[in-house]
């Protein structure tokens, strides 16, 4: 990549052509390295250890993460936008994994398990009922 003159691409998708086919090319050359077989030899021939994960695990395992702080409300916002979570979360930090495209936005939780968060529906999270919630133990 380094010897490219960027010049002779003129869009994206030549860029990316060329890459495409030089990988393939390099994939398949045998390396002294590797004794003689090219990468996608040596690659297959142990298939026993290649598994597929299943296509949600691979969605997941993409996903971009930030932390917020919740506010008293259960409101967080992202890129100037607000999102409402559950009341538990109130007044904590939490960790969100989102896509790229902002669709689907999650915090989370034990184990790693995602919950999904919502817009902020503003009229609706005025009338929720929220109970207060005792952080430290003691006397009343």
């Amino acid at each position: 990549m380094a010897s490219l003159d960027m010049r002779d691409f003129h869009t994206l998708e030549e860029l990316r052509g060329s890459l495409m086919i030089f990988v393939r090319s390099y994939n398949r050359r045998p390396h002294s390295s590797l004794k003689g077989m090219s990468p996608q030899e040596r690659f297959f021939q142990e298939p026993e250890l290649i598994s597929r994960l299943p296509d949600e695990q691979i969605e997941s395992s993409f996903l971009l993460e930030i932390k917020r702080r919740v506010s008293a409300d259960s409101v967080i916002v992202i890129d100037q936008v607000e999102y409402e979570v559950d009341y538990r979360f109130a007044k904590q930090r939490i960790t969100l994994r989102y896509t790229p495209d902002m669709k689907d936005i999650f915090i989370v939780e034990a184990a790693c398990s995602l919950t999904p968060i919502r817009l902020l529906n503003k009229h609706d999270n005025a009338s929720v009922k929220r109970n207060n919630v005792r952080l430290t133990g003691g006397e009343d």
